[in-house]
């Protein structure tokens, strides 16, 4: 029992200095710091979420294969070389999974849980501002349907849309994408939550970008009436922030409904659930 002990806290002291190894790696989100550092509280949110965890007592049946953690690893130095901060989190994770899987498992489901923890590094926004880029495009060409419904006369050029004259650039920030990694992570939280079931779990998961993209389109919506009502100094000043924050809440209240729609007795259920 001591050595089990002794080895389980050496793997989490392991994991603890990769993960710091994996935000140390690549600083230029310290200059989105307010939306990046948010982030971090995933980690806290899995240990909650997934606890009370089962400590294993005896020698177990079946491990996990020694491989795993050993290929994990490999990566996790390439990526660390080349670098890749992608690579770094999912290599963080697996290491991770292995851990839980051999000494320490959580209650809740343990694919949730270890979705959070991938999800609490800010890889997204820095590596793959591809993604964010048809992000926004998608919401301007959406914004401008929308206009067009209303017969508002109205022009798009790729991400800057005129509007009575009035032109309106949907920019990275404005488009939310910054927020958008920290949305996946608050709505997978509320499903790891709320849905006892594992199928049920997935699909939730396979309908979390949408509402984010919902709740973003709302936002640039939003933030084009303002810009159209009052001036775009006003929609550029403390209301870009506060609608900020109303994409968050959006988003929160989409996927609490959409949990009680998949599964209603998931919060009474979570944890004999998936300690079956």
């Amino acid at each position: 029992m001591k050595r089990l002990t002794k080895y389980r806290t050496i793997g989490a002291a392991g994991l603890v200095l990769g993960a710091g190894m994996v935000w140390s790696r690549d600083m230029s989100w310290v200059e989105k710091s307010a939306d990046m550092l948010p982030l971090a509280a995933g980690f806290q949110l899995a240990a909650w979420l997934g606890g009370p965890w089962r400590m294993p007592r005896g020698p177990q049946r079946v491990h996990p294969s020694v491989a795993w953690p050993i290929f994990a690893g490999l990566v996790f130095v390439a990526a660390w070389i080349l670098p890749c901060l992608t690579l770094l989190a999912l290599s963080w994770t697996a290491l991770a999974a292995y851990w839980m899987l051999r000494w320490c498992r959580p209650q809740a489901n343990i694919i949730g849980v270890l979705l959070i923890l991938a999800l609490s590094f800010p890889w997204m926004v820095i590596e793959w501002p591809q993604i964010g880029w048809w992000f926004r495009l998608s919401a301007a060409a959406s914004v401008e349907g929308f206009f067009n419904l209303l017969q508002m006369p109205v022009q798009r050029h790729g991400t800057e849309l005129l509007v009575l004259g009035e032109s309106i650039h949907i920019e990275q920030a404005c488009a939310g994408w910054n927020l958008l990694q920290l949305t996946l992570l608050a709505g997978a939280a509320i499903g790891v939550h709320d849905i006892s079931k594992r199928p049920r779990f997935l699909m939730f998961l396979l309908l979390l970008p949408a509402m984010a993209w919902m709740a973003n389109f709302l936002r640039i919506l939003l933030l084009s009436a303002l810009s159209l009502t009052f001036g775009l100094a006003t929609a550029e000043g403390v209301w870009h922030g506060m609608t900020g924050l109303l994409v968050i809440a959006v988003v929160l209240g989409m996927a609490k409904l959409l949990c009680r729609a998949l599964d209603p007795d998931g919060p009474v259920t979570i944890r004999r659930s998936f300690a079956q």
